[in-house]
């Protein structure tokens, strides 16, 4: 069910008259190795329901229309100092879920992460299973804190393999 639009920008879909609805903000980061060396050429893929708690997957199986302006999954390639970068919506409450955003880090072909992102602080990350399996330390790895920005609001995760 993805839409052929799969670049960094969740927010357009090429073609589409008008954006998604939802908080925007920039997701940004770096990817480094545990020595801190940038990792160029990594694929970094997202992926994470609309406004309205819907995913754009078959298996999503809630009432509710998806928000047809949300492209729901895409992805970047980090450049030469590891950064990567994605056009998004906060994310929001899913059924049984504290809002995140899905995250899979590729080196060529082969899968080398798989996480999740959180937003710092929300009140429902104390509920979330997922969450609460994380340790003091994984927790703030993973959470974004929203800050102003020339463009809007942005967060900064970087990730380390």
């Amino acid at each position: 069910m993805r839409s052929a639009d799969v670049d960094n920008d969740l927010v357009k879909i090429i073609g589409a008259v008008r954006e998604a609805g939802g908080e925007v903000f920039m997701l940004k980061g770096r990817l480094t190795d545990k020595g801190g060396t940038p990792l160029a050429g990594y694929r970094i893929e997202i992926w994470q329901c609309d406004m309205n708690g819907k995913y754009l997957h078959s298996s999503d199986r809630q009432s509710i229309a998806f928000d047809a302006g949300f492209q729901g999954f895409g992805h970047d390639i980090t450049g030469p100092d590891g950064s990567y970068s994605f056009r998004t919506i906060k994310p929001v409450t899913y059924p049984g879920r504290t809002p995140h955003i899905h995250v899979k880090v590729f080196d060529d072909s082969r899968e080398r992460l798989t996480t999740q992102f959180y937003i710092d602080g929300h009140p429902a990350n104390g509920r979330d299973r997922i969450f609460n399996r994380l340790a003091d330390a994984e927790a703030k790895a993973v959470s974004m804190i929203f800050t102003p920005s020339a463009d809007g609001e942005q967060a900064t995760v970087d990730v380390i393999l």
